[in-house]
Parts: C-alpha cells; structure tokens; sequence
C-alpha cells in the first residue's frame, strides 16, 4: 500500500534536505579550519601553533577539528595539496608556449619565482612542517612525478616511463631539472640572497632547454 506524505511534501524532501544541511554544515567546518590554519601558520609559524589555537581561531571545538583532521601536521598537509594544486596550471603553462625559445623560457621560471615570492609566508609554513612530518616529502616528490606526466602530454623529452629502462636516465634528469626549479622557492620562503641574483633563472632555463632539445 502506498504511504499517504502531507500535503505539499515528497518523498523523502525532508531527509534530503537534513542530510544536505550536514553536508554543509561539514564542509562550512573543514574549510574555516583550513582558513584559520593558514591565517595562523603565516603570521605565527608552523611550530608554535596548536590544534586548539586553530580550533579557537575557527570557532569549532577540539572534536570538531579531529573529526576532520588527526593533527596538526594533517591540516598543514592538506593545505600544501591544494597549493600544489593551485600551482600545477602555472609549472605546465610552458607546455603551451613556445618552450624552445630562451626567452620563454625565462619568463616562464621567473613568473613561477613570483609566485613563490608572493606564497613565502606558506611555503616556510610548509618547510617547517616537513622537519615535524616527513610526509610532506614523499607528497612533494610524488608531485614532481605528476609534473612529468602533464608536461609529458605537450613536451617530448617529459614523454617518459621511469619503469622502461631505455627511459630512466631521461625520467631522472626531468625529475632533477623540476626539483631545481621548485626548490628555489624553498630558498626565496628563507630569504635565501643567490636566489635573487638573474643569473639563477638563466642557468635555470639552459638547463630546461638542454633536456628539451637533447
């Protein structure tokens, strides 16, 4: 027999819309701790803030913070995901210009030290992270890897499988070249002066453009 609903319902409108709430109510939660995290780690350091200060900063309780993250190290990891996210469209970029030409080149590695320049606040956050948790290195080189793959789709000398032994030398000599070009924001989030000096992003892009047209 059918279940008679009051007038002007449906069925199963009401359940919906109490699981939806919690669904926001959810997600309102996870990203006002991502927010009072970066907030926090940019003006404090990463060292010196504890969950509670992020739980207090985000209005949430204790509970609340560990029903999303499992400490501190797991909300920090999770914002160096979605930088690594956000500064993916920006590494493949070249693959859509001219990546034989010098000056693209150039351009190309400068405007990726801009934007670190722009990040040091949290890229220290996240230098300061990995000394807490190694895992942030294995996310970092797992990135690189993903790189390749995306470069390789528009870039020849990035087309390469590191398990084919006829392109492992190839593999590593990308994965090197983009961990070089990375790791000058590392230098720029501690102030590092060789990193200020042009030369770097010349040297930078000979090397980009040696394994290119090898």
């Amino acid at each position: 027999m059918a279940e008679v609903l009051p007038e002007g319902n449906t069925s199963g409108s009401a359940t919906t819309s109490v699981a939806g709430m919690g669904k926001q109510r959810k997600a309102g939660g996870r990203e006002r701790l991502l927010a009072a995290a970066t907030e926090l780690f940019c003006e404090c350091g990463y060292f010196p803030v504890s969950v509670e200060d992020i739980a207090s900063s985000a209005g949430v309780s204790r509970m609340t913070f560990y029903r999303h993250f499992s400490d501190k190290a797991a909300i920090a990891a999770e914002l160096f995901r979605r930088n690594a996210q956000v500064a993916t469209p920006r590494l493949l970029a070249i693959g859509q210009s001219n990546f034989r030409d010098r000056k693209v080149v150039q351009n190309w590695i400068a405007s990726l030290s801009a934007a670190d320049r722009a990040d040091r606040k949290l890229l220290r956050v996240f230098i300061q992270a990995n000394a807490d948790k190694t895992d942030f290195t294995e996310q970092g080189q797992a990135w690189i890897s993903e790189l390749i793959v995306g470069l390789g789709k528009t870039i020849p000398a990035f087309a390469v499988d590191p398990d084919k032994s006829e392109d492992r030398r190839r593999w590593l000599e990308a994965w090197l070249l983009l961990y070089e070009i990375l790791d000058q924001g590392n230098h720029v989030a501690r102030g590092a002066g060789i990193f200020n000096d042009p030369l770097v992003i010349e040297i930078l892009a000979d090397r980009f453009l040696t394994l290119v047209n090898a």
